[in-house]
């Protein structure tokens, strides 16, 4: 596939695209700047029989450490973009970074994305997964999506993505390429206040300059994931370069040498340890780019 708008570039390293940056390269890299780019990206794949991986901003993702035999689309020049339309609307290609999408809402005095600012992810991802914090997720603020596939475009209400717990109905062979968020007129100045408590919040609470994915494993109902691994003795735990993270249990820091199979191992042990105390077994968060069949879970050992 040759095309101005998509160039495609071959054997590409992956980990650099990621958070926690682990993991081998991809065959094949679509740079993707318009709507009918990722349409034909896609098309080329399905063609082609290529499995298909959506990478934006990584932090939600592990990469084989054999890579990917497969198109790695990311999203660039007007799909990373942001503006303010009409009173209420910040529209968000699906390449842009969520935390300046919260702060271009905030400088428009628009409310309601400010938990946004401690996902940083992409829009078009952390929709794909219905991303949320502090007891909110981007259900409660999305209007619409522009969803793509390889047969064409299609705009769709946020109820049409079936959008629950950490999941939506958008599959594999889909991109988010943008979204409309209907936010509240607020007070900027109150906006800014909100978010600097957050931050604070953050770095308080989560690990700081160090490679990680965000969080390991959703929260059981009624529980916290880092409070159930941190009852088992693990904070700080090591396996090969990959560690617990000592600051909070339900983040995995990358040393410079980590692989992405030390860090499923850490994955396999935390939930193992709760399990064997009693505990629930913990679903992870985290998505796994699988050398062969695309993102998907993590390879973690069946635990009844």
């Amino acid at each position: 596939m040759a095309d101005r708008d998509s160039p495609v570039q071959r054997d590409v390293a992956l980990a650099p695209f990621t958070s926690i940056r682990v993991g081998g390269p991809a065959d094949a890299l679509a740079t993707c700047t318009s709507f009918a780019a990722v349409t034909r990206a896609l098309a080329w794949a399905a063609g082609a029989g290529a499995p298909v991986a959506v990478v934006g901003k990584g932090s939600n993702l592990i990469v084989d450490d054999a890579g990917f035999r497969g198109l790695v689309i990311r999203l660039s020049g007007r799909l990373s973009s942001i503006s303010v339309r009409g009173d209420r609307t910040l529209w968000c290609g699906g390449g842009a970074s969520l935390p300046r999408a919260v702060q271009r809402a905030a400088a428009a005095g628009l409310a309601g994305l400010e938990f946004g600012a401690s996902i940083p992810g992409t829009v078009g991802g952390a929709v794909a997964m219905n991303a949320g914090a502090y007891s909110s997720d981007l259900s409660q603020v999305l209007d619409w999506a522009v969803v793509c596939d390889a047969g064409g475009r299609r705009k769709v209400a946020r109820d049409d993505l079936a959008m629950g717990y950490r999941t939506t109905s958008v599959q594999g062979d889909q991109v988010v390429a943008a979204v409309g968020f209907l936010l509240a007129p607020g007070d900027a100045g109150a906006i800014r206040d909100r978010l600097a408590e957050l931050r604070s919040h953050r770095r308080s609470t989560q690990p700081q300059g160090v490679r990680t994915f965000g969080s390991v494993f959703t929260n059981p109902e009624g529980d916290s994931a880092g409070r159930l691994i941190e009852a088992t003795g693990l904070k700080g735990h090591v396996i090969g370069g990959a560690r617990i993270s000592p600051v909070h249990a339900n983040f995995i820091e990358a040393g410079p040498h980590a692989s992405a199979r030390d860090v499923i191992a850490l994955m396999d042990e935390a939930r193992r340890r709760v399990r064997d105390s009693g505990g629930p077994v913990l679903h992870a968060e985290v998505r796994y780019l699988h050398p062969e069949w695309g993102i998907g879970a993590p390879p973690l050992a069946e635990i009844s």
